[in-house]
């Protein structure tokens, strides 16, 4: 009989410890696919189109060229109305860059350092010149600048895959028209061309 009650007893033990080792290995099964789910689902999230993350990189080289010639304005032009446009240039520019930083960390887009050499060889252009001139060409290639920017805006908004993106492109898109509207009424002043100004209808969204 003890030997009987034993043998129970050493049974009982074994399925105890194997029902633990399976409940703890489903356990762990199933944390782990928690885990790797959220993490999957977080990736996704920070991924971004290259769409987002192409706009991300152009926006941020744009706008660092409006700063750069934003100040050269200051210092080389005698006409308020180009200097107070300039002030204009690098406030609000400077705020684009801080509202597309985050997301361009979380999509990875690591921000310019230095101007492209396009911007940098219309920034040396400008520096060249003085007077009437400078205002002159700097006035062009503000209208040429933000008829462009306001294009390439209007296309982002249309197609950000972030919902906080699309929202914020949505509010730099307002700004850069604003700024095409501006530089075109100047350059009118002035006797220089402008193109039409693009319209808001159309872009998937407003």
């Amino acid at each position: 009989m003890g030997t009987l009650k034993n043998i129970a007893k050493s049974c009982s033990l074994v399925v105890l410890l194997c029902g633990s080792g399976a409940f703890a290995a489903a356990f762990q099964s199933s944390g782990a696919t928690g885990s790797d789910s959220t993490a999957s689902a977080a990736s996704s999230a920070t991924e971004g189109s290259s769409q987002d993350k192409d706009f991300l990189m152009k926006s941020a080289e744009g706008s660092m060229a409006e700063v750069a010639l934003g100040k050269l304005a200051l210092k080389k032009s005698k006409n308020p109305e180009v200097k107070q446009f300039a002030q204009k240039m690098i406030e609000d520019h400077t705020t684009l860059i801080n509202d597309m930083k985050p997301f361009a960390d979380q999509m990875g887009v690591k921000p310019p350092t230095k101007l492209s050499a396009k911007h940098q060889q219309e920034a040396d252009r400008l520096a060249a010149l003085s007077g009437d001139k400078f205002d002159k060409e700097y006035i062009t290639a503000m209208v040429g600048d933000h008829h462009h920017d306001l294009g390439e805006f209007m296309t982002e908004q249309s197609k950000a895959s972030d919902s906080g993106l699309k929202e914020t492109v949505s509010k730099g898109t307002e700004v850069i028209r604003m700024h095409t509207q501006m530089i075109d009424e100047l350059a009118q002043k002035n006797g220089i061309p402008t193109p039409p100004v693009q319209s808001s209808q159309g872009t998937g969204g407003r």
